[in-house]
C-alpha cells in the first residue's frame, strides 16, 4: 500500500463534500464585510513584520504637479 503525499491527500479532502463545504465557508467568510476587514488588518501586520509598506499606505508622497 503506497501513502499518499501531502498535496494528494490536501487535494482528495478538497474533492470531498466536507472539503467542498469548508471551501464554500471560507469563500463566503472572506467575501464578507468581516473577512475583507480581518484580511486587511493580517496584511499590515505581515507588512510591519517585514518593514515593508501597506496597500493603503502610500509609499511615497504624491508628487504630481496640481
Amino acid at each position: 500500500m503506497r501513502k499518499k503525499g501531502l498535496f494528494a491527500a490536501a487535494a482528495a479532502f478538497a474533492a470531498s463534500p466536507q472539503g467542498q463545504r469548508l471551501m464554500r465557508q471560507a469563500k463566503d467568510y472572506v467575501q464578507s464585510p468581516e473577512g475583507r476587514a480581518k484580511l486587511a488588518q493580517l496584511k499590515d501586520q505581515l507588512a510591519q513584520r517585514k518593514g515593508g509598506t501597506t496597500t493603503r499606505t502610500p509609499a511615497r508622497p504624491d508628487t504630481t504637479p496640481h
